[in-house]
């Protein structure tokens, strides 16, 4: 059936409200005094923030070195704008994507994203995965997704323990904390883990938030101790593939929330292998995996043809296991979804 798109003067807008976001984060750190410095890490090169603090030089992770930041950073001091004008105009963007029908999230879960937010979380590169992940390629791909399959309750933020202990930088607060501020979430201990917890729950268990990290080497369901979020996390085999890159995203919540998404050829990968692996209770979200994995596949066979193809070439090449499970979900697609992306062979 046809792709149902958002006029262009809508994309426009998104455009604006994600660049003004990102350029926002960065005038927020320069309004401290300091100043931004680089550091190389094992070849590669980051950006922080250094500002004398108590008698000692503090730093605050910006990011990875890219033409896009340097450019942001050279030319903060030049549009050190109103930080109460430049959020009305952000609030204002947003007013007008809603308006036009661009999904936006429930106003619970909006607050507790913009918190996390400006706790810092996905400054120091949480991600967002799960569903509210897939609700955001509506504005990053500019299209109208299928509304039954991006129903959730629940909020899942991915991190690579290795990129917490990297950043060398922590938000503030806490990560359990920060939840707490927004509202209450009481912890769910597990009989594993007593005295740690990677979920948490309203009271009225309307939401649940879980931290999610990558499992590596051998299988171990023991929980990893995220440092730059205060936290600990829950390891999961796979979710190394979906978070290995990210995009950022803007959420239509107050004057905008500016997270991290797994790109969206990754998350429909993933969702056709993850379709495979459920058992027991999971299996109910089966429907739903495919759901998802095919509306995006559809879109981006037309929109990031080669993208989608160098996603899927990655999962099927990463081992028999890997390809056996990619293999099972890619054969419940539609036959044309299967022809456009690839009949799987190396």
């Amino acid at each position: 059936m046809p792709i149902s798109r958002y006029p262009a003067q809508l994309q426009a807008l998104y455009s604006e409200l994600l660049d003004r976001l990102q350029q926002a984060e960065i005038q927020n750190l320069a309004a401290k005094e300091g100043s931004f410095a680089t550091k190389k890490v094992k070849a590669r090169t980051f950006w922080y923030f250094r500002r004398w603090q108590d008698g000692k030089i503090v730093e605050t992770y910006v990011g990875p070195d890219s033409p896009d930041l340097r450019k942001r950073i050279e030319t903060q001091a030049q549009e050190a704008d109103d930080a109460k004008a430049a959020a009305r105009a952000r609030r204002e963007l947003v007013r007008m994507l809603r308006g036009g029908g661009y999904p936006a999230p429930d106003a619970r879960t909006g607050r507790l994203l913009d918190g996390l937010a400006r706790a810092g979380l996905f400054r120091l590169r949480g991600v967002l995965v799960g569903t509210h992940a897939f609700r955001g390629y509506a504005a990053i791909l500019g299209v109208r997704l299928p509304q039954q399959a991006a129903f959730t309750s629940d909020v899942d933020i991915a991190q690579f323990e290795t990129v917490s202990i990297a950043v060398n930088d922590k938000i503030d607060p806490a990560f359990e904390e920060a939840l707490n501020q927004v509202e209450r979430y009481t912890p769910l201990l597990s009989l594993r883990s007593r005295a740690a917890a990677f979920r948490w729950r309203t009271a009225d268990r309307a939401i649940e938030v879980e931290l999610l990290t990558p499992m590596v080497g051998p299988t171990s369901e023991r929980l990893r101790r995220l440092p730059a979020l205060q936290a600990h996390a829950q390891p999961l085999r796979h979710l190394d593939y979906l978070i290995h890159q990210t995009e950022p995203a803007a959420l239509l919540q107050g004057s905008g929330v500016l997270v991290n998404l797994p790109p969206p050829e990754r998350y429909a990968c993933h969702k056709l292998l993850v379709s495979s692996l459920r058992s027991g209770p999971g299996r109910s979200k089966i429907g739903k995996d495919i759901a998802q994995a095919e509306a995006l596949i559809e879109i981006l066979l037309e929109d990031r043809p080669e993208d989608l193809r160098e996603a899927w070439r990655d999962i099927i090449t990463r081992g028999p296991k890997w390809k056996a499970a990619a293999m099972a979900g890619f054969k419940r697609l539609p036959e044309v979804l299967r022809s456009g992306l690839g009949d799987g062979r190396d």
